[in-house]
């Protein structure tokens, strides 16, 4: 019952996220916050358009058909929705859409609670896919690099007073990519890298996160290019590091797709854990 709930959520949020999208890109006016924020919540939607809802929407068909592959993706796309409309909800200024906003978000964790350890069951058959010391790697240094850098804005802040500059562009007093990425995700992809190279029940997550992280990089970058447009100057090491990051996170989760094996579910619906 609760599987079945759960994915009629999921199903409701991808269509209301490609609403709520679409609308922030074509609708003159919609929000009503400072440029620069305006232009990232606008890179969050081409990124949730274009690349979120199809990740969703196959995920979502392909675990109709039996595919562990497809109900990870699930957990990848419903993650990136509760993130970026975590963000929505709480710190983009309230507009005709706020309710939408708020609607995605709930739908999207409400989703992932009640699905629980079912919406990673039969992970191992993508999970012994993955390049173990590769994917572990990454997953664990993305948790480094950014915590590192949030935890330094932070200090820097608390010592001096100074807002950081990205800050101070969107008008807004606070970072919620902060508490956002040092309260879960970060750790989540630090979890998951090390389940990896542990061999442990972790690592379950590590697929997800493999995707969730191009799916991410793809609106900041897309918030960049907006910024850039609009006259801003950019950092061009950051968005080629994020772009490098997103690049080779998706090669290593496209690459545990390779082989059939690693798409369907066995006839039992699970895989032996590997014992390499």
């Amino acid at each position: 019952m609760h599987s079945t709930i759960s994915n009629r959520l999921a199903v409701l949020a991808t269509l209301l996220a490609a609403v709520a999208s679409l609308a922030g890109l074509t609708v003159g006016g919609l929000y009503v916050d400072a440029p620069n924020w305006v232009q990232q919540a606008q890179g969050t939607d081409l990124a949730t358009l274009f690349l979120a809802v199809p990740v969703l929407a196959a995920g979502l068909w392909t675990t109709s058909r039996g595919s562990s592959a497809g109900r990870l993706a699930v957990v990848a796309g419903l993650l990136y929705l509760v993130y970026n409309y975590a963000i929505f909800a709480f710190s983009v200024a309230i507009n005709p859409l706020t309710g939408v906003h708020i609607a995605i978000f709930g739908l999207s964790l409400w989703s992932l609670v009640l699905a629980g350890r079912s919406a990673v069951e039969g992970a191992e058959g993508v999970t012994e896919h993955l390049n173990r010391r590769a994917a572990g790697g990454l997953l664990i240094g993305v948790s480094a690099i950014f915590g590192l850098l949030w935890l330094g804005q932070i200090a820097t802040v608390a010592t001096t007073g100074v807002l950081p500059p990205d800050v101070i562009k969107a008008g807004i007093s606070t970072n919620p990519v902060y508490a956002l990425d040092l309260s879960f995700f970060l750790p989540l992809s630090a979890i998951a890298g090390i389940g990896l190279l542990r061999r442990n029940s972790a690592a379950a997550f590590a697929f997800p996160m493999l995707v969730w992280i191009p799916l991410m990089g793809a609106g900041v970058i897309g918030g960049f290019l907006l910024m850039a447009a609009g006259g801003d100057e950019i950092a061009l090491p950051i968005v080629v590091g994020i772009s490098g990051l997103s690049v080779a996170s998706s090669v290593l989760a496209a690459l545990a797709l390779a082989r059939p094996e690693s798409i369907s579910l066995s006839p039992t619906g699970r895989r032996p854990v590997s014992v390499e």
